[in-house]
């Protein structure tokens, strides 16, 4: 049994998905409100296999699809009578909106008073900028996450993915279950929200607090840290590797490793912080030297089999035959009917002592029209009728 199972989710996010599937990803029952005819943009993203973007049959997976013109007044009120069977809502509208329509989480706590209420917004429901659209991009440049990312040379980058979204949707999924742990023990629901902000902003820490002991804005090192040493990317023979040395002890192994004991006696490389001294100017040169002389495969294989920190930097293709990553069940071959196998990341959270269960394809739109609103009380004539009109 899932940890999930039994919990029942109104999924109303637009172009996200994320929060959603890790709810179904564990049992929740998904179901995804979309507008009639066109769907969530999701479900248009590029790239598409077969006309499906892969995106959707990624961020959908497991979930449920109903049809839904939320614009129209009959329509809020069949949506009313789904919250009515729910334990979760979530959704990612401009601040106000659901309030406007009259299914903000006080109104919707009357019908459902143990309803967790999960929104993402760009920067919160309340202050400043509440209404002004955001995306990842801005998030990174808004939050700081940009000026410390990249090279000194460069210009602030962004980080290579939607940080920020990612990261709000695990922080709402989370908060999502602590919420309904709550209800489970006094049968009070609640509103609980993350941002794309808040979240760009929860995982600088490091960066935020340096600042706040030093008053003084880091600096972009590229792929080098500022405080431990060698932890960069270098050059070797056929391409690039990774290197994490993050103690002297993973150091004096890294040296036996490559036959250089000599660097642990000298007095520039001896010690991390002595290194950090001296590693832009000296060492950094030193070790793409002695990597000139081997290939990534043959570092990363000395670096495994001497339990230090340090491998190739993989292709996406080498990523998805990492031995490991399969022993995990990381890489999974999803079936969509429309676009046939697909392999796509699985389950990140893993329950000792439970067989992973296979996962469900993304739903076609409104597939679940008919059962979801005949459990919800709608009746036959009425759910022809609202079709005909184009409500669902």
């Amino acid at each position: 049994m899932l940890p999930l199972e039994g919990i029942k989710v109104l999924d109303l996010m637009v172009g996200s998905g994320y929060c959603g599937m890790e709810l179904a990803d564990h049992g929740a029952t998904v179901i995804k409100v979309e507008p009639p005819a066109t769907g969530d943009p999701l479900r248009t993203m590029e790239p598409m296999k077969n006309g499906v973007s892969v995106h959707h049959a990624f961020r959908d997976r497991g979930k449920q699809s109903v049809t839904l013109d939320l614009n129209n007044a009959e329509g809020r009120e069949i949506f009313k009578k789904l919250v009515a069977g729910a334990d979760v809502v979530l959704e990612n509208f401009v601040p106000g909106t659901m309030e406007a329509w009259g299914l903000g989480y006080e109104d919707l706590k009357k019908i459902r008073p143990a309803l967790v209420y999960g929104r993402i917004s760009a920067c919160g429901s309340e202050g400043p900028g509440r209404e002004v659209p955001q995306s990842d991009l801005v998030a990174q440049a808004k939050c700081g996450v940009m000026h410390f990312t990249g090279f000194p040379e460069a210009p602030p980058t962004r980080i290579g993915f939607a940080v920020s979204e990612h990261y709000a949707a695990s922080f709402l999924a989370s908060a999502v279950c602590f919420a309904l742990y709550r209800a489970m023990l006094d049968g009070e629901g609640q509103l609980v929200e993350t941002t794309l902000c808040g979240s760009a902003v929860a995982i600088s820490e490091d960066k935020i607090i340096t600042y706040g002991a030093e008053q003084c804005d880091p600096m972009r090192t590229g792929n080098a840290h500022p405080l431990i040493n060698p932890y960069d990317i270098l050059k070797c023979k056929n391409g690039y590797v990774a290197m994490g040395i993050s103690s002297d002890a993973q150091w004096a192994k890294f040296c036996a490793a490559f036959n250089c004991m000599e660097w642990t006696e000298d007095e520039k490389y001896c010690s991390n912080l002595v290194r950090g001294y001296h590693y832009f100017g000296d060492l950094r040169v030193k070790l793409e030297e002695l990597f000139s002389e081997y290939t990534m495969e043959e570092i990363a294989a000395k670096c495994d089999q001497a339990l230090i920190p340090g491998t190739m930097c993989s292709t996406t293709k080498e990523a998805l035959q990492q031995p490991q990553l399969q022993v995990r069940n990381m890489i999974v071959e999803g079936q969509e009917p429309s676009i046939g196998s697909l392999e796509m990341p699985g389950r990140p959270v893993k329950f000792a002592g439970q067989t992973e269960t296979p996962l469900q394809p993304a739903p076609a739109l409104g597939a679940d029209n008919r059962a979801v609103y005949t459990a919800a009380g709608v009746d036959a004539e009425t759910l022809s009728r609202l079709e005909r009109e184009g409500i669902i």
